[in-house]
């Protein structure tokens, strides 16, 4: 476990403050006391104050971020939400409506916009502080120190311009502190060379000795070798597709830096040769433990010892589940100062596309239509229920949980590098590395070539990761969208974007070509655009 502390140093970023906070553990956050700029960057602690803040704001805040506040999607799930694969039940929010209504404009997303930019930038305030700052205080700090500090500073700034890219596009790339508003007006940089300066700074830590070889949870959850080269196998994977269409060159980079996790041996499949199909299966290992190899990054919390829990457990099931009793006629559930319910209903199209034999599609895997409570009594859902985010314990005794929320996955590794090498005609190997994972979930192995082996891994994909957040991403950069091939097929049709039948636009019905090409990226804060003289008239177009 991380141990930090954290203090609020007054820095003008832009118009944000850089916030340091101070704290016992890794997981705490409570202030303890504050220094100002001129007084941080001294010692040791202060070091780790600002190392550690890296990993509580930027994308991994996702995770704790709202709609609008209260019972609403995460960040996370937003994407799932606009593609109509993902359904957030309690709609009473203007995005959740305007992305189930198909109507894409600018007044409905511009507040929800403004949040992951404002995060994104947070990430890349502070990891150019510490990128910054850390290599000047080697009278305090070992040069293994500063490397290493230097090394994951240049990994979340990395992890935050990839997002910010492959969500805006071309966005304006600011890669040194701000500590005056000197110089804040900085024009959209184009997202091929937003790219390339997250590739340098992914291959350049890659490439020493300054992150260690080891898995993420034998290296306290801090940034490790493997976890830089998963984040840079998935950026090489975006930038081959839509819209930079970067190709073949890309394809083949993600293969090879996927199969650089693989040979490195630090990260593996849980139940390689077949899963379980009970509460001991891998899908529930990495959804319960806090040690398994499978997990090369994971969103860590701790309820219990830190008091900063994971709310997921609200949004995994209905409302209908606040009124269920068990024998003595008490309520089984009673999470405190929440409510129940779904904000992230996987479609019909997904479940009715597993195999049978999928274990991932049986009860208690990845989801669930049953509880049996403490006291004997079995309750029935009305809707599917998520069980990978389902913790009992935090429901009954009200309150969030203690489980992690796998960001990389070993599994994601081996098909970045199946559909790399599918593409670039390495077909053999590709269905080598995409039956690894099919094995895994009870299914025969995969004999499909061409355009068929393609769809075999995308399909793979959205059936690998349905509550981990993928799909979005892949539409965006295939312009594809699933289309049902059969009622259990394990299979799905991909189809292009534009003429695909989208699921629940609005809610329960479909609706060709829902979507366009516009949405897949999202509009720049029209607040962004009249504070930054430089980006008055370069909206994304399309958002009007």
């Amino acid at each position: 476990m991380k141990l930090y502390k954290i203090y609020k140093p007054i820095f003008c970023v832009i118009a944000l403050s850089l916030a340091m906070i101070s704290c016992e553990s890794f997981l705490e956050e409570n202030p303890l006391d504050e220094k100002t700029s001129g007084q941080f960057w001294k010692t040791e602690s202060d070091a780790i104050t600002g190392v550690n803040a890296l990993y509580f704001g930027g994308v991994p805040y996702l995770h704790n971020i709202d709609v609008d506040g209260g019972w609403t999607p995460k960040a996370t799930m937003w994407g799932g939400v606009m593609s109509g694969l993902f359904v957030d039940k309690r709609k009473d929010r203007t995005f959740t409506n305007a992305s189930e209504g198909a109507n894409f404009n600018i007044e409905s997303f511009d507040a929800t916009s403004q949040k992951m930019w404002t995060e994104f930038y947070i990430g890349v305030s502070r990891a150019n502080f510490v990128i910054a700052n850390i290599p000047t205080m080697t009278d305090v700090l070992s040069e293994a120190q500063i490397a290493n500090f230097l090394a994951q500073g240049k990994f979340f700034r990395a992890y935050a311009y990839y997002y910010l890219v492959k969500e805006y596009g071309d966005v304006p790339y600011i890669d040194k502190p701000y500590t005056s508003l000197e110089g804040i007006y900085v024009e959209r940089t184009p997202a091929a060379e937003i790219y390339g300066h997250i590739e340098a700074d992914l291959l350049e830590i890659i490439s020493g000795n300054a992150l260690p070889n080891v898995a993420f949870y034998a290296n306290d959850g801090y940034v490790t070798r493997p976890m830089a080269q998963t984040l840079l196998a998935q950026v090489y994977l975006q930038w081959a597709g839509a819209p930079v269409n970067g190709g073949n060159e890309y394809y083949t980079k993600a293969a090879n830096m996927a199969k650089n996790v693989i040979t490195g041996g630090q990260h593996a499949l849980i139940q390689p040769d077949g899963s379980s199909a009970d509460l001991n299966s891998a899908f529930n290992i990495i959804k319960t433990t806090k040690s398994s190899n499978e997990i090369i990054f994971a969103k860590e919390y701790n309820q219990t010892s830190y008091n900063v829990g994971n709310s997921y457990a609200v949004r995994s099931i209905g409302t209908d589940a606040f009124q269920w009793k068990n024998a003595n006629n008490q309520s089984v559930f009673k999470p405190g100062g929440d409510v129940l319910y779904n904000a992230y209903l996987p479609s019909d199209l997904l479940i009715n596309s597993y195999h049978p034999s999928d274990v991932r599609s049986l009860e208690k895997q990845f989801f669930f239509r049953e509880y049996t409570d403490d006291t004997g009594v079995t309750h029935t859902l009305n809707n599917v229920g998520n069980w990978a985010w389902f913790d009992a314990g935090s429901l009954i005794n009200g309150r969030n949980g203690d489980y992690n929320m796998p960001i990389f996955r070993y599994a994601e590794v081996l098909l970045i590098a199946a559909e790399g090498l599918a593409r670039t005609g390495n077909e053999p190997e590709a269905r080598g590395y995409l039956n690894q994972v099919r094995k895994r979930a009870g299914l025969a192995d995969e004999t499909a070539t061409g355009n068929a082996l393609i769809q075999s891994i995308l399909t793979e994909r959205f059936h690998e990761f349905p509550l981990e957040f993928k799909i979005w991403d892949d539409i965006r950069r295939t312009r594809l969208y699933p289309e049902a091939d059969g009622m259990q097929s394990g299979r799905l049709k991909w189809v292009p974007l534009a003429s695909a039948v989208i699921q629940n636009k609005p809610d329960g019905t479909t609706r060709v070509g829902a979507i366009p090409e516009h949405a897949l990226l999202w509009p720049i804060p029209l607040s962004e655009m009249q504070a930054n003289t430089a980006l008055e008239g370069h909206q994304n177009p399309g958002w009007n």
